[in-house]
């Protein structure tokens, strides 16, 4: 018996409100001589990646391929495209997605691509490429001057309705007026649990009897069909696919790709969860159901996203995949944190401050390698934390209801959590160590608590050091009511639970409308500045997206 009713997407119980992603392009990992270039097509079979420095025709149909070389069609006859091939097979095992992985670029340099077919049989042979013309630029030899913007949390739904798909558009005219070379998503790039109208779990719900028979492959591949339905409905937009295209990307995920709040339950805490969505009581099967579907989650996550990041390793356990990462841009060095693939909350475990339930042993060791060996040619440090180290008032985090508010799952993901302290402060004393001894400021960049914010952290012990907060939360969904948000976060205060003595003051307000950042670098007469610009809208009508306000975090 076919299980194509389990499939999500059902035009007469949910009709998308945005363009379904078919086909589209990201650019992915770029250093000064490679490029990852992740490619959709809107159908399997086998294509070729064309890159060159010069601009691709615009009119005309590719034809063949002749001497290495692609030769495009038109009413004059047959044209020479000089450009390197790649090709690549693209099968519905993946969903019809792929990387290609460049060599041999040179520094500095503007590239065109398209994706194209030989079909003779299609009257349309560029499966990308077409509508515009897609470039990316390699890294420079020598960084004096980047820009990069950071944003989280896009959600645009409401009512089976989408909303705020204007900040993609601002986004893509700020991060070019800032001839911006790359940017982070910094977690929450899609929600499977987001509005009623496009919410897998609810879907799950709906088939829960016939999904809970089947066995586990089979279970897995309706939940991919899900997950993968999630991605096309979130990024189809032309707004979105435009930024998507332009720059390289880095991205992480956060709990959104998965479920509200994963990680952050026991195994018993789960089941009863789901025992409150599915409303029934059968916990081997509950935890059946929630596993099968993060394996899903993962395999979805690196099919879309993590695919275009820097290698690392994958397979189909989640013992076997790392999801952290690191990259740099000339003096720019990052990690960028998973707090989601091996994260584990044991209250048991609370006094342990050996334990690591937010990344993890194995990420651990990796991060306290990076943040223990720069090469003294580093600017800044950043590390990507999906959820800010710094953000809520420990008393509500720990202690209030705040239930009320429907903050509980976030709060209690937050690092200042009691579950959380011990690894929390291992990662600051590490990192104010690393400051210290470089005379270089580390700078977290976060999203997930859909305001934008920043603070400035002081130690006592580490008088040198310079850390900060920045927050950039969110690009198309803002929770309300934003003011409940604003007045969670706090000016200024004291770290608690900490053997260091770090105080922490918020610089400027707290935005609690949608917005995205850039964090800007340049020398200047052999001087290194660095700058944060806060970009934002909060009005509906308003058609203009505005700075908010700048942070210097190196300033001569």
């Amino acid at each position: 018996m076919s299980n194509d009713h389990l499939k999500f997407y059902d035009k007469e119980d949910r009709a998308s409100a945005l363009p379904r992603l078919c086909s589209g392009a990201i650019v992915g990992h770029t250093t000064t001589n490679t490029a990852r270039i992740w490619v959709r097509a809107h159908t399997p079979g086998d294509y070729y990646l064309i890159v060159s420095t010069n601009p691709l025709p615009e009119s005309g149909q590719p034809y063949d391929i002749h001497g290495q070389q692609l030769r495009v069609e038109d009413s004059t006859g047959l044209t020479t495209v000089i450009g390197e091939l790649h090709e690549i097979s693209l099968k519905y095992s993946t969903d019809v997605t792929g990387v290609i992985d460049l060599d041999n670029l040179k520094a500095g340099t503007r590239y065109y691509y398209g994706l194209f077919s030989l079909l003779k049989k299609r009257s349309e042979r560029w499966e990308v490429g077409r509508d515009a013309q897609l470039s990316f630029c390699t890294q420079p030899a020598d960084v004096e001057r980047c820009v990069f913007g950071f944003y989280s949390c896009h959600m645009p739904f409401k009512g089976g309705n989408a909303y705020n798909m204007d900040m993609w558009s601002m986004f893509a005219d700020v991060l070019e007026d800032n001839d911006s070379d790359f940017l982070i998503g910094g977690g929450d790039q899609v929600y499977t649990d987001g509005d009623k109208s496009i919410d897998i779990w609810r879907w799950l719900v709906k088939h829960l009897k016939e999904v809970a028979q089947l066995s586990d492959s089979k279970q897995r591949d309706v939940m991919l069909s899900w997950y993968r339905d999630i991605y096309r409905s979130y990024w189809g937009a032309n707004s979105t696919k435009q930024v998507y295209r332009s720059y390289p990307n880095y991205m992480i995920w956060d709990d959104h790709e998965i479920m509200d709040g994963w990680g952050s339950y026991t195994d018993a805490e789960l089941a009863d969860k789901l025992d409150t969505i599915f409303q029934w009581q059968n916990t081997a099967t509950n935890l059946t159901l929630a596993r099968n579907m993060f394996y899903c989650a993962r395999q979805v996550y690196y099919e879309y996203q993590h695919s275009h990041n820097p290698h690392t390793p994958f397979g189909p356990k989640a013992e076997d995949c790392q999801w952290d990462y690191t990259f740099r841009w000339g003096p720019l060095s990052f990690f960028v944190m998973d707090m989601r693939g091996h994260r584990r909350y044991d209250p048991a475990q609370k006094a342990n401050p050996a334990y690591n339930p937010v990344l993890g042993d194995d990420q651990w060791a990796r991060l306290t390698s990076w943040l223990s060996a720069p090469d003294n040619n580093e600017d800044a440090f950043f590390l990507v934390s999906p959820v800010p180290v710094i953000h809520a008032n420990d008393y509500i985090v720990n202690v209030a209801d705040i239930n009320a508010l429907g903050l509980a799952d976030d709060l209690r993901d937050e690092w200042d959590h009691y579950s959380n302290q011990h690894e929390r402060n291992r990662l600051l004393k590490e990192c104010f160590t690393l400051s210290q001894n470089t005379g270089k400021p580390v700078v977290f960049l976060s999203g997930d608590v859909h305001v934008g914010a920043s603070f400035s952290l002081f130690c006592r012990q580490y008088p040198g050091a310079r850390l900060y907060q920045i927050t950039s939360s969110a690009i198309t969904y803002a929770k309300t009511p934003g003011g409940l948000l604003k007045l969670i976060v706090k000016n200024r205060g004291k770290l608690s639970n900490s053997d260091l003595d770090i105080d922490y003051e918020r610089l400027g307000d707290v935005f609690p409308g949608r917005n995205f950042s850039l964090m800007k670098y340049q020398k200047v007469n052999g001087k290194s500045q660095l700058f944060w610009d806060l970009y934002g809208k909060s009005g509906e009508i308003d058609n203009a997206v505005i700075k908010l306000k700048r942070v210097h975090i190196l300033y001569p």
